[in-house]
């Protein structure tokens, strides 16, 4: 465990305390979102996307955060999308002024109401703003992308003693983050106990080929044809919980463990809207054993006439099944 602290054992434990999550999140759609469950990310979107997953057969991805569409925000949309999809972890909004910290207050009540366990956060957008929200709700800290971030109009010792979760930023930024606001001062001041943490850049460097990597982003895979942009996604991820593992950042418990799990039915051959082998043009159904299905990760369901045309077609064209052997339906002997 990495801390750059040099004080006593029992203040290096609180800090070290502060500084593990309970979950790091990852918003996106399908398959990354899948990804990321088995990567134990906390998995979840922006209320106004969704996993997009339509085009998939029989997947079902438990929502666990859910943030708001900060561009659009209607507080009773957001409030009966949660409803809908009963998340771990909700992002209810951006209040730019303590007059609207009341009615963000109001509709965590009524989501905590049915659902007392739920994370509920709202994003301060001015420093008077932090100090008026309640502590039993969590702070975000704006990092990413925004449009007013949280270093713009505060200082570290205004979260100090909060409950936050930092929201966007590489985890290098999102490090330099929980260093400030928890590690030890002269008043011996509360850390900040950072509860969360979600990032959702990967998917931009993916597709020019490039994975994230603690040193900066490498596009070593840029010109290599096997790799898809759902592998490099796939490999910054599991370099993410590595960078986060080394800095005692990574909950102790993970979404998994906690019994979220998908629920996913491969491929059958009533799911084929053509009789025509994908690979050959062949009649996949007039064939001694046949169809041969698969679903690949571009919401594809392709039919084969045999095992050799699937497996031609499938590496020739660098595919990659959408949940692994679960995706391939092999006709019965």
């Amino acid at each position: 465990m990495s801390l750059d602290i040099s004080t006593s054992s029992s203040t290096a434990r609180e800090i070290a305390a502060a500084r593990q999550a309970d979950v790091v999140a990852f918003l996106h759609r399908v398959p990354f979102a899948l990804d990321a469950l088995k990567f134990d990310f906390l998995p979840g979107f922006r209320e106004d996307c969704g996993y997009q997953q339509t085009q998939f057969q029989h997947l079902d991805i438990p929502v666990g955060m859910l943030d708001n569409d900060f561009r659009n925000p209607d507080l009773d949309r957001y409030v009966s999308r949660f409803f809908e999809h009963e998340p771990r972890v909700g992002v209810i909004g951006d209040a730019y002024e303590p007059d609207e910290v009341d009615e963000y207050v109001a509709a965590a009540r009524e989501i905590q109401a049915s659902y007392p366990d739920a994370e509920l956060v709202i994003v301060p957008k001015c420093r008077e703003v932090i100090h008026t929200i309640p502590d039993d709700l969590i702070l975000g800290y704006s990092r990413g992308y925004a449009d007013r971030l949280a270093h713009e109009f505060s200082e570290p010792t205004d979260w100090r003693g909060q409950r936050v979760h930092i929201l966007g930023g590489s985890p290098p930024k999102q490090l330099d983050v929980i260093r400030q606001l928890t590690r030890p001062t002269l008043t011996d001041e509360p850390p900040a106990d950072i509860v969360g943490l979600d990032w959702n850049g990967l998917h931009r460097g993916a597709q020019f080929g490039e994975f994230w990597t603690a040193d900066g982003w490498d596009d070593s895979g840029r010109d290599a044809d096997h790799v898809t942009v759902r592998k490099t996604v796939r490999h910054s991820l599991g370099r993410i919980r590595g960078f986060w593992k080394a800095h005692g950042v990574w909950p102790e418990s993970t979404p998994q463990e906690n019994g979220i799990h998908i629920e996913y039915e491969g491929p059958s051959p009533s799911d084929l809207d053509s009789a025509t082998c994908t690979e050959c043009g062949a009649n996949v159904w007039m064939t001694r054993r046949s169809p041969y299905i698969a679903e690949y990760d571009t919401g594809e369901i392709c039919g084969y006439c045999s095992y050799d045309c699937y497996f031609a077609h499938r590496h020739r064209n660098n595919l990659e099944e959408f949940a692994g052997e679960q995706s391939v339906y092999l006709p019965p002997a």
